[in-house]
């Protein structure tokens, strides 16, 4: 759910009547002399920041004037505009709506202070009667902004009636040229709300087509195919991929994370390969890793152990030389393991060698170096996390060399 609307809607300027010519008799909508001249000192006021004295000398002229006078809604939408500039817009709202319910003002006049009201309405959080009025001038405003409909989406939202939140907003994007990313986020919550996933998805591929690097979007979308365990997914993030930029460095990496995310790491992998191969992505040590990952999650081990070839020159933990030393062994290539082993226990800080030596100790049995495999799992019984490994290892070596008491 949106967080409840804070945003404070700026009002239009007083309207061209306060200044008319007293003198165009002719005219229905006449202030008189006096009440012109005091809606002008009052402006005045207003205009040099001597709010106080201007709501008091506006107070006095409601009270001078003829009730359910054109002059008396004047004075009324005078006094809410004061309001609205000092940021009262609970009074504001008050005054515009004694002012509208009088009906004495032109309807021009009338029409822009609907609008008016129903923003103060709907930020003070009458939402249903500032969506009435909204929805009343609308009627009237065939050419309204789309600023106008995502305060009416707003609205909607905010009083959980989402399908019309949805149907606002979508008028909104429609008519304009570069719809806002928060208009479709409005869209999504509404989608999201009433449970419309293959909606959402679309407004999603939307938000990640424009604004690719925001990984929340990435991360809902993921989501969101998983949920609906869909059997074309792979085909559908293939589809996205064409539709975005894959020369932006962002880009690829955020739909290389989706591919694993959905279970797709052969795709993720070429993803990566291909854009380092192409100079979109630099080949150092974070997208080296996340490459490596991706071949090992689709078990391409050779190609694996070749990007982690590359990346230990750039590693001086250990790390990553114990990492290439696991999937060697996974392959039983244990000759291979050696090289990478004995480079770990070199960097690999003292309290962290446990796995080194242990994983060293099953390399040399496998060599036929049996003394040296006993001397390595020895050393890695100091350590509790291989303990018990170490351990059976050490009495299968016993079990496997009868000649051990003789020696």
């Amino acid at each position: 759910m949106m967080n409840k609307l804070n945003q404070k809607f700026a009002l239009l300027t007083l309207l061209s009547c306060l200044v008319w010519p007293v003198s165009v008799l002719a005219n229905d909508y006449l202030l008189t002399e006096k009440t012109y001249n005091a809606l002008s000192a009052a402006q005045e006021k207003m205009e040099q920041q001597q709010y106080r004295q201007a709501e008091a000398d506006l107070k006095k002229l409601v009270g001078e004037t003829e009730a359910g006078s054109y002059e008396r809604a004047v004075v009324l939408q005078t006094l809410g505009y004061l309001y609205s500039e000092t940021e009262q817009y609970k009074l504001a709202a008050e005054q515009f709506e004694q002012a509208l319910a009088l009906n004495a003002l032109p309807e021009n006049v009338t029409h822009n202070l609907r609008y008016n009201l129903a923003q103060l309405l709907i930020s003070d959080g009458k939402y249903q009667k500032g969506i009435d009025l909204l929805t009343q001038w609308l009627k009237d405003e065939p050419q309204a902004s789309s600023n106008a409909y995502v305060l009416l989406a707003t609205a909607h939202y905010q009083i959980n009636q989402f399908s019309k939140a949805v149907e606002a907003i979508r008028i909104a994007i429609q008519r304009d040229k570069a719809p806002k990313e928060n208009w479709y986020r409005l869209q999504l919550g509404a989608h999201m709300e009433m449970q419309q996933y293959d909606q959402s998805i679309k407004v999603l591929e939307i938000l990640i087509e424009r604004f690719p690097v925001n990984k929340t979007y990435w991360d809902q979308l993921a989501a969101l195919y998983a949920q609906q365990e869909k059997g074309l997914t792979s085909l559908a993030v293939q589809m996205l991929a064409k539709r975005l930029n894959m020369g932006d460095k962002d880009t690829v990496l955020r739909l290389a994370n989706m591919y694993r995310y959905l279970n797709i790491p052969y795709k993720s992998a070429q993803l990566l390969q291909k854009s380092m191969d192409d100079g979109v992505i630099e080949r150092n040590f974070k997208n080296l890793e996340a490459l490596a990952d991706s071949w090992l999650a689709a078990r391409e081990n050779q190609n694996a152990t070749q990007v982690l070839a590359r990346m230990q020159s750039m590693d001086a933990s250990g790390e990553t030389d114990l990492k290439l030393a696991r999937v060697f062994i996974s392959m039983e290539e244990w000759s291979e393991a050696a090289g990478p082993l004995q480079q770990s226990l070199e960097k690999l800080p003292q309290d962290k060698r446990g796995q080194a030596w242990m994983l060293s100790g099953m390399v040399n049995y496998h060599l036929g170096n049996m003394e040296q495999s006993e001397q390595h799992l020895n050393r890695a019984l100091a350590y509790s996390e291989v303990r018990n490994q170490a351990s059976q290892w050490l009495r299968h070596l016993q079990n496997t060399r009868p000649d051990k008491e003789d020696a």
